[in-house]
């Protein structure tokens, strides 16, 4: 399975970056990484080193080459990675208990039309 989307998304969540600005600074259009990501897709070699130039990790970390080691060391990434997942859910949470109280056929379509909303305001 190719790694290089999801190695890509975890540098943006411990960079607390987002698609949209990935795009930008690597000149590339909302739609070309979206659709890499959403097609774990390997991406063209000049796409892949102007993505890595953008997070300042090599190709070959986010081809998961180097035994998927993070860009930084183990430890601090991880414990990071941790708090910014944490401080996500604290962001979030009233909206979180509100979807677990909703039943599921419900939650579903509410979900649809958030990844909706969301992906027509990006482009």
């Amino acid at each position: 399975m190719n790694s290089f989307w999801i190695n890509v998304k975890k540098i943006l969540l411990y960079k607390n970056l987002e698609i949209k600005e990935l795009a930008f600074r690597a000149g590339v259009s909302y739609s070309t990484i979206i659709n890499g990501m959403n097609t774990n897709s390997m991406p063209h070699a000049d796409l892949a080193l102007r993505v890595s130039n953008v997070l300042n990790t090599s190709i070959e970390a986010l081809l998961g080459e180097n035994h998927e080691k993070p860009p930084t060391s183990g430890t601090t990434y991880q414990k990071d990675m941790e708090k910014n997942e944490s401080l996500l859910y604290l962001k979030n949470k009233q909206i979180i208990d509100a979807l677990e109280e909703i039943p599921a056929g419900i939650k579903d379509a509410l979900k649809e039309l958030i990844f909706k909303t969301r992906d027509s305001l990006s482009e």
